[in-house]
């Protein structure tokens, strides 16, 4: 059994050492931010040459900071957008549009589907004398381009062709647009990742983003998402502000504002020491109107005030009087105090018992 289950190894390890392995090199692209940024390579670039580059992620009308804006054509989808961008041209920006290969998969696989041209973009290319046509026999190979009297040697493959003022189909057109300038590039590959590299296509890129007369900032919009916040606050901002302050003005009106939460319930007034008072003196007057509280206080008065009046000298004297003298209160109070049997109601009683508390306290 064991010589049976060598033998049976040995030609299993034959077997697969003799079996011929085949390498095969498959190019998958780059990794990282520059898989999904196609430009971040020429955002680079600009960077290098001191150029400030700004990535937009959703749309925004273009600021007069901005000097180039580098889109896709499908980013120009209304005549808002179309609009904001043509303000911006006449006052000194520059617009590059590109068309085909112009969105962010990954360089390694553009199987770009036929391209679609938006009708605003379309209407947008009229108003500016820009003829854009789709040569029905495939794409166009471009080997060399001139921009402002210069040649560049680039490689570049659409299926659509651009003419300006001169009339001539090209791969780009450029031509001034009131202060501002305005390039169509069909074929965008010459701009991106994998072969900005190669030829004068980043010679070319940066002869375009310097032929605006203003070394402002280089954007680059990656869509155009316009969302239903920023179209309110660029048109209905008013609105909005009124909106604002009638709810601060409700909220300020409605809502508890100075100092802590008020309780539901007030608490209860019996609890306060005049009112613990008044009730001991009514227990006190209605079991036996009062006398076991009075006549102690009467039998002090009468013991400290007869030591003070002997030792004053005044033996003679009115003691009710000298009682009212020292306590200040009229003479018939002290009188009363000290000589009423029982108080008709407890009030009377709470009030006797404070002016002999009073002329007690002056006896001291």
């Amino acid at each position: 059994m064991k010589s049976w289950f060598i033998l049976m190894m040995v030609a299993l390890s034959v077997g697969f050492t003799g079996c011929n392995t085949e390498y095969k090199e498959v190019e998958t692209g780059y990794k990282g931010p520059a898989r999904t940024n196609p430009w971040l390579a020429a955002q680079r670039f600009l960077k290098d040459y001191g150029r400030k580059v700004e990535v937009l992620s959703s749309w925004r009308a273009p600021a007069g900071t901005d000097s180039t804006w580098i889109i896709p054509s499908g980013i120009i989808s209304n005549s808002l957008f179309a609009k904001q961008i043509d303000r911006w041209m006449e006052d000194g920006g520059h617009l590059i549009c590109l068309i085909d290969h112009a969105d962010f998969r990954d360089d390694w696989n553009l199987e770009t589907p036929e391209m679609k041209i938006e009708p605003a973009f379309r209407t947008f290319l009229d108003g500016h004398d820009i003829t854009l046509e789709q040569n029905g026999k495939g794409e166009v190979a471009t080997s060399r381009v001139r921009h402002r009297g210069k040649d560049f040697e680039v490689e570049m493959k659409s299926s659509w062709q651009c003419s300006g003022p001169r009339g001539a189909l090209e791969g780009i057109t450029t031509a001034r647009q009131g202060k501002g300038r305005l390039t169509i590039v069909t074929d965008a590959r010459p701009f991106r990742n994998r072969w900005i590299g190669d030829k004068q296509h980043a010679a070319l890129l940066k002869g375009l983003v310097d032929s605006s007369d203003d070394f402002g900032s280089v954007v680059f919009v990656r869509g155009a998402t316009l969302s239903l916040w920023s179209l309110l606050t660029e048109r209905a901002w008013a609105v909005l502000l009124g909106l604002g302050l009638v709810i601060a003005v409700w909220l300020w009106k409605n809502l508890r504002r100075f100092g802590p939460i008020e309780a539901a319930e007030l608490p209860s007034p019996l609890r306060g020491y005049d009112h613990h008072l008044e009730a001991l003196g009514d227990f006190q007057w209605r079991l036996d109107r009062g006398a076991s509280l009075l006549a102690p206080l009467r039998e002090e008065i009468l013991e400290r005030g007869n030591r003070l009046l002997a030792r004053t000298g005044r033996l003679d004297s009115d003691v009710f009087g000298v009682f009212a003298e020292l306590a200040g209160i009229p003479r018939e109070r002290a009188a009363r105090a000290m000589s009423e049997p029982a108080p008709p109601d407890a009030s009377t009683f709470t009030r006797t018992v404070s002016d002999l508390q009073l002329i007690l306290k002056s006896l001291n």
